[in-house]
């Protein structure tokens, strides 16, 4: 199990990172509040999984309006890993702040990680799971479970991979 949480730690940062891009349903990322420069950094934003498997203590993205991104994570040793890819996401709703997302990751590795999130103001709170290739036991969050949803073998984790950015 510590193998997959690693493997899940190290994708999760891949996925945290990532940004949106538009879908056919006409989602116009130029005024999708996700478009922007995110830190997440510390106790209480960085996610406690990535923080303790990883040791991941800064998390830079850039989410960028043709729907693309790049986020570097930085380690307890200031070790720096690149990640980018493409994102699409559901469209917002006024009756629900939170959000489906899909990740297309490229670079280091071709993975594909879906989760949700939600933008209040300059605070983005995000939580995905790689999903393809899937991690056994592992399901990823969603809008009916909300925050803390991702699970292994049907457990909730809770804040384990709740990951918390703020806008630069």
């Amino acid at each position: 199990m510590k193998n997959s949480l690693t493997l899940l730690a190290i994708l999760a940062v891949a996925f945290t990172f990532s940004a949106c891009k538009s879908d056919s349903t006409g989602n116009d990322s130029s005024t999708d509040a996700l478009v922007g420069t995110w830190k997440s950094e510390g106790v209480g934003n960085v996610a406690p999984g990535l923080a303790s498997l990883s040791k991941t203590r800064k998390i830079d993205a850039k989410f960028f309006k043709n729907g693309t991104y790049t986020v570097v994570s930085t380690d307890s040793t200031n070790a720096t890993v690149t990640f980018s890819g493409t994102w699409v996401a559901s469209e917002p709703v006024a009756t629900q702040p939170i959000r489906t997302i899909v990740l297309n990751q490229t670079v280091p590795s071709s993975i594909v990680a879906s989760g949700i999130f939600k933008v209040e103001g300059t605070l983005l709170t995000y939580e995905v799971l790689q999903t393809s290739p899937a991690i056994p036991g592992f399901s990823a969050p969603t809008i009916a479970g909300g925050f803390g949803s991702t699970s292994f073998n049907n457990f909730a984790l809770g804040a384990t991979w709740i990951q918390k950015f703020t806008k630069q």
